[in-house]
């Protein structure tokens, strides 16, 4: 028994894309194209290492059968078919989003541009890539990778690349804005940058300008005068959850718009977590001060400093706080503190951000809705993650590392296309509910003997359950990617190939 389901899905996309097409024109083997595909598959439909990649192919999947090749399968060859892929990543990425353009009639005028990295269990000793730096995982401790992504609004990747995992978010802009000028026949017309704070600096943003294109970007400027949202009217839109508020005042300068916003669901987050920080730095701080008045515990005026001073750095709210330490002797008798007013302006300005674009013909909810369309990054990010194998990484060295990354970014090539006809066609559910629905579509034998003393085999494809048919059909493939395949045999020669 050999599964189909997810797999047709996958080659299926494969053949919109006209994926041989384009590794052929890079000169890749058929061979190199069979390991290239199987390698895609499996991190779509049973994400791991190569090595059960290969297990997977060889016991379970019955992509070998679909695909109609006899290579031999091992991980070897699945890491060189990776580094391969790496190796033309620009091109294969370019070749896919044209396609994807033509299949969808995709408009690519807004661009989001967004980072994000994974961790090691390993040391990683010795590689140029692997660097410990700010984890999105809350995984410090260990070595990380960061990859960046441009994602048109549909959803659809259009550029990718793997940096060190300690690059500082700004400097990679210049790398992608250079990419999108280069591929003018790609993003054709004026496009809008959407970006979060961490990359929107002040020489970004006059790069972006330069570059020819729009922006809409969280403004680094936590704050401005009262005045300059004076008589401006406030709006108040509901967002798609029907629940969520969110209330806006729009300025405008010759230059540039302006949005102050405030959501009820951001605050109601940052709230709880601030909450959180403070209580516990609070009952650390109070831990020390009544430690103070006890026996046998620190009491050294330098030493009571640098724990506050690790509290501080522990738990990130240290500036929210006035903190006074009393001393005599060399010897802490008293510890204070108190809100400054850096803290009550930040309680203040909780679930509040600022917008800032020089699309000076958008009305506030369209400046607040393409901010918001940066949740489709984050999605590509959880797909990836999640579903496609980015993590874990066990490669030990540089290339293998990246080259892993890339095939990842490749599947969600593929996985986007897959998506976007689902959800035309009214089906919402993510990847892994599609594909654990498809698992059950299997290729299976029967065997009978005749009356003349041979074998007859019947190598047939189960038949779809109504949700994997409803699946099929909205995607507008084949029911059953095979059909029936009989051998007949003579018993000996069946008695034969047992033995051997």
């Amino acid at each position: 028994v050999k599964t189909i389901g997810a797999e047709h899905v996958v080659i299926s996309q494969m053949g919109e894309y006209r994926f041989d097409k384009i590794l052929r024109g890079l000169d890749f083997t058929e061979e190199q194209i069979a390991y290239a595909k199987m390698l895609i598959v499996g991190r779509m439909v049973h994400p791991g290492s190569e090595r059960e990649t290969a297990l997977w192919l060889t016991e379970t999947s019955g992509v070998g059968e679909i695909l109609g090749n006899n290579v031999k399968i091992y991980d070897t060859a699945l890491h060189r078919a990776a580094v391969l892929l790496w190796e033309n990543h620009d091109a294969i990425e370019q070749e896919l989003s044209v396609q994807a353009r033509e299949l969808f009639s995709l408009k690519e005028s807004v661009i989001l541009y967004d980072l994000t990295n994974t961790y090691f269990e390993g040391s990683k000793r010795g590689s140029k890539v692997a660097k410990h730096g700010k984890s999105k995982e809350r995984r410090k401790d260990c070595p990380l990778i960061t990859l960046s992504i441009t994602i048109d609004e549909e959803g659809f990747p259009k550029q990718s690349k793997v940096w060190q995992g300690n690059v500082s978010e700004p400097e990679t802009l210049e790398y992608i804005l250079s990419g999108l000028k280069k591929e003018q026949g790609l993003f054709s017309g004026e496009k809008t940058i959407v970006m979060d704070a961490g990359i929107a600096t002040e020489e970004n943003i006059e790069m972006i300008k330069k570059s020819g294109n729009k922006y809409v970007v969280v403004s680094r400027k936590k704050s401005y005068e009262d005045s300059f949202w004076s008589e401006k009217v406030e709006e108040k839109i509901t967002l798609l959850d029907g629940k969520t508020t969110l209330r806006m005042k729009l300025a405008k300068t010759k230059e540039e718009a302006f949005l102050l916003c405030h959501s009820e669901a951001k605050e109601a987050k940052e709230s709880a977590i601030l909450l959180r920080r403070e209580q516990k730095f609070e009952q650390e701080l109070m831990a020390i001060k009544e430690g103070l008045e006890k026996k046998k515990t620190q009491k050294k005026y330098d030493k009571i400093i640098e724990r506050i001073g690790r509290l501080k750095e522990r738990y990130g709210v240290g500036n929210l706080y006035t903190v006074k330490v009393k001393h005599k002797d060399g010897k802490a008798i008293d510890i204070q503190f108190d809100k400054n007013e850096q803290g009550q302006a930040k309680e203040a300005a909780v679930g509040t951000y600022i917008l800032r674009t020089n699309r000076l013909d958008l009305s506030g909810e369209e400046i607040s809705k393409l901010h918001r369309s940066l949740t489709t990054v984050e999605e590509s990010f959880k797909h990836m993650k999640g579903d496609l194998g980015l993590r874990p990484n066990f490669h030990h060295t540089d290339i293998p590392t990246i080259a892993h990354a890339h095939v990842t970014v490749l599947g969600y090539h593929m996985l986007a296309g897959i998506l976007k006809k689902l959800r035309i066609a009214g089906i919402h559910s993510n990847w892994n509910t599609i594909r654990n629905i498809l698992t059950t579509h299997v290729r299976v034998t029967t065997t009978m003997n005749t009356e003349d003393n041979h074998v007859i085999d019947i190598r047939t494809c189960t038949t779809p359950t109504e949700k994997q048919y409803m699946i099929y059909n909205k995607l507008k493939i084949t029911h059953t990617p095979l059909g029936r395949k009989y051998i007949k045999s003579s018993i000996k020669t069946q008695r034969c190939s047992v033995e051997k």
